[in-house]
């Protein structure tokens, strides 16, 4: 609740300007940890941090394994830092995170993940490198470490523009244009032949997945994405992956690399650490909407999966605005704004006779991220992800794709209606095939044009399975603009 209360203050402070330039920072980490006295596994980590002022950051992190045997373990959460001057470019660097999730058999117990750490940063130009003492708990289950981390971190400037903005208010900020994309996927992975589960049975089925990726160009040519995806049920489910990555752009064509964390569903990842590379035609029609087919290669690095892919893409391309610091001559009148909301979310699953495997129906909590994309001031598309903290199911992770749509009904409370489609496994859920539905209906509440309370009640149910159980879902939502150029 106080990590709450002070993203509430900061998203506050962020707002009171038409135009806000906020620094951010990108965090990596990488560090072994003690399943047990004979056991260690590798996890790597990537946090999006704002900077709220000189000595206070706060984001999202998301933890995923490279190495060992516990391929699929992944947990998610909130980060709250403090980086201090001690001398020159060196840092004095501290915070904790606390999140959810689990997975690859790994003692997790109810999935709640609590991360201290404290250490030293140098900084060189725009990146830190540095090194922490760490403590990883899990409260509710069996994992208690501690150990080195190794750190290196990047700071980039970003700009929040408040709702609402006048034409006039920002003529006096000097803009160039970025590009980025947005896109859902859905692949088909095809294991070479002589494959094997880890249950030593053959992995004969064609997996199918279904996923995110975001990409930003960082030079005219390059481009640095983040992709994600899960498996839509088959014997498969309850695969994830994560993956960062860069490609090169020529023309209609793209050249990509990446590297990342993956497992679950059985598929033989081992430590989890795997790599795609692949080439993509796409193009862009309708003016900004994007659609791509790509081929590639799947490898995991300690694992015996390997495979061929076919990935589709389709999402949305943007010419989004940034501050310049040099004077560049620029048609202020064809400015436009995309509207955004980026929501903190938690979520409980209501106890069920239909909501597990076995004879536990206790409540689940989860701990969440929705991203909206609004096709226009009132509906939006929604992308999610939820992993379990509390409630005997650790491991468990759902993601996401909704339409939704807000109508307000008096003064600052508006009506909210939803609906949700995506994929689910693991904690014992009985999602079966993974593949669930969820419609949801609530009330919003605006505090001011940028800040807002959610309350949204619905039903999770699995299309080929037995979970089918009420949801209460609570938000805070922070609402901001895109500066968009024609």
């Amino acid at each position: 609740m106080r990590l709450f209360l002070l993203i509430l203050l900061s998203i506050q402070l962020l707002s009171s300007a038409p135009l806000t330039r906020t620094k951010i920072s990108l965090k990596s980490t990488f560090e072994n940890v003690s399943i047990d006295e004979s056991e260690k596994m590798g996890l790597a980590s990537i946090s999006y941090l704002i900077n709220s002022n000189q000595y206070i950051n706060y984001g999202m992190s998301l933890f995923g394994t490279f190495t060992g045997i516990r391929g699929g373990f992944f947990t998610g959460g909130l980060t709250l830092g403090v980086k201090y001057p001690i001398y020159n470019s060196l840092y004095l660097d501290g915070g904790t995170f606390f999140g959810g999730g689990g997975g690859g058999s790994a003692p997790q117990g109810g999935g709640m993940m609590l991360r201290s750490y404290i250490g030293t940063l140098y900084g060189i130009n725009d990146y830190d490198i540095g090194l922490h003492y760490s403590n990883i708990t899990f409260p509710n289950g069996d994992i208690k470490s501690n150990q080195i981390s190794f750190v290196l971190q990047s700071h980039f400037e970003t700009s929040f523009f408040k709702p609402n903005y006048k034409i006039g208010s920002i003529k006096k900020y000097n803009f160039i244009n970025n590009h980025d994309y947005m896109i859902a996927t859905f692949q088909l992975y095809y294991p070479k032949a002589n494959t094997y589960k880890t249950d030593s049975t053959p992995l004969e089925q064609t997996i199918h997945l279904t996923g995110f990726e975001y990409g930003r160009n960082i030079s005219q040519n390059l481009i640095a994405y983040l992709e994600t995806a899960g498996a839509m049920g088959g014997d498969s489910t309850g695969y994830m992956e994560v993956l960062g990555g860069l490609a090169y752009s020529y023309g209609y064509l793209k050249f990509k690399q990446s590297l990342g964390s993956a497992g679950g569903g059985r598929v033989k990842t081992d430590g989890g650490s795997i790599s795609k590379s692949s080439i993509e035609v796409n193009t862009a029609f309708l003016k900004n909407l994007y659609s791509g087919i790509e081929f590639g290669y799947y490898h995991a690095f300690e694992g015996d999966f390997n495979a061929k892919y076919t990935k589709f893409n389709l999402g949305i391309k943007t010419n989004f605005l940034s501050i310049s610091s040099k004077k560049i001559d620029f048609d202020y009148s064809s400015i436009s704004s995309q509207k955004f909301n980026i929501r903190l979310t938690n979520q409980t699953y209501q106890p069920s006779q239909t909501l597990r495997k076995n004879s536990n129906n206790e409540r689940v909590e989860l701990l969440g991220l929705k991203m909206d994309y609004f096709l226009n001031e009132s509906t939006y598309l929604s992308g999610q992800a939820f992993g379990a903290y509390i409630g005997k199911a650790g491991g468990y992770a759902v993601g996401f794709f909704g339409l939704g749509h807000i109508k307000e009904i008096y003064n600052n409370i508006s009506l909210v209606t939803e609906i949700d489609f995506g994929a689910s496994g693991g904690g014992s859920i009985a999602s079966g095939d993974g593949n669930v539905v969820q419609p949801m209906v609530g009330f919003l509440y605006s505090i001011d044009k940028s800040l807002s309370f959610e309350l949204l009640y619905g039903q999770v149910m699995a299309t080929d399975g037995e979970l089918n159980t009420g949801v209460l879902d609570f938000s805070l939502v922070y609402r901001f603009d895109k500066l968009v150029g024609s």
